[in-house]
């Protein structure tokens, strides 16, 4: 008996050099110069968002700090919309002994002294609702699934980061322990739908809105498992999370997602993706994903201006 191979019916053969960033799933045209996408996620959210301020895009700036965790970008949206939720401080003791405070559910939102960290939370928390209120998109880059919590008034709060060492609490105990887990993909599901609940609810059902995953790896993992690990986790878990949530997506402008994960894990252009440090992006790989998204989801050509440029990080 003789067996023949027969290719299978299937739609696209994995190729090396193919580009995912050209396939978004659910792509919609939506992207306008004067467009007020609101911005929100890990420095890669950032970095996509400064691109297109250089690109002329109307887009504001990420006044909110950088969220890791579908968690907090789930609670910064809820403010936005006018949740009241609780909040968290650390205070930390800098290198030359003097005090930082610190917002936890908000990254690099910091200040000398508590009352000046009180009106500078204030402050982010009415730009961000000033901004929510006048977005006309969304775009939402998730980081991680390892998340840090701790106990507020018998409720626990997921932080943004790793706690700093040697942070103290600000409210309850003086010493305030963090703990360390991974949210499940039930968890982040769970999350995303709340997420873009919060978004339809408070804007128009069909505001398009545009999921993606940022390639940068964590920066710290806990002693009981090694970053690298972690990471992969943390990605597979986001992703699992993303696809089953767009599975289900009923809407009848239902969320896209952009391939950013993908094409930082084939790199199809063979270009230099990652700095020195290998944690984060070039200005070129920026400019080409970010080039990519315009191209996706822009309602008319744009002319591309080069010169972009990225904090460089050895």
């Amino acid at each position: 008996m003789s067996w023949r191979i027969v290719q299978p019916h299937v739609g696209n053969k994995w190729q090396r050099d193919s580009n995912p960033l050209l396939h978004p799933m659910n792509q919609r045209k939506f992207l306008a110069r004067d467009s007020r996408i609101f911005s929100i996620g890990s420095c890669f959210a950032l970095n996509v968002n400064r691109w297109l301020q250089f690109q002329g895009f109307s887009v504001p700036s990420v006044t909110w700090g950088m969220h890791y965790n579908t968690r907090t970008i789930l609670y910064e949206l809820q403010r936005a919309a006018g949740v009241q939720l609780p909040s968290f401080d650390w205070v930390v003791r800098k290198s030359d002994g003097s005090k930082a405070y610190v917002d936890a559910l908000r990254h690099c939102i910091d200040a000398s002294t508590p009352e000046e960290l009180a009106g500078l939370k204030a402050a982010v928390s009415s730009e961000t609702r000033r901004c929510f209120e006048a977005a006309d998109s969304f775009l939402i880059t998730l980081g991680l699934s390892d998340i840090w919590e701790v106990d507020v008034g018998g409720q626990m709060i997921a932080l943004n980061r790793a706690p700093y060492q040697d942070a103290l609490s600000s409210v309850g105990p003086s010493q305030q322990e963090a703990f360390n887990r991974f949210l499940t993909v039930q968890e982040c599901t769970e999350d995303i739908v709340r997420i873009v609940d919060t978004i339809r609810k408070n804007k128009q059902p069909n505001i398009p809105i545009v999921l993606t995953v940022s390639p940068v790896p964590l920066k710290h993992a806990s002693r009981y498992c090694h970053p690298h690990i972690a990471n992969s986790r943390s990605k597979a878990t986001l992703l699992s999370a993303v696809f089953s949530f767009i599975e289900r997506d009923a809407c009848d402008q239902p969320v896209s997602y952009f391939p950013s994960f993908e094409f930082f894990d084939t790199n199809p252009l063979k270009i230099d993706l990652w700095q020195r440090d290998g944690r984060h992006p070039t200005a070129q790989a920026i400019s080409c994903v970010a080039e990519h998204f315009v191209k996706a989801y822009s309602l008319a050509h744009v002319e591309i201006k080069p010169g972009f440029s990225v904090p460089i990080f050895d």
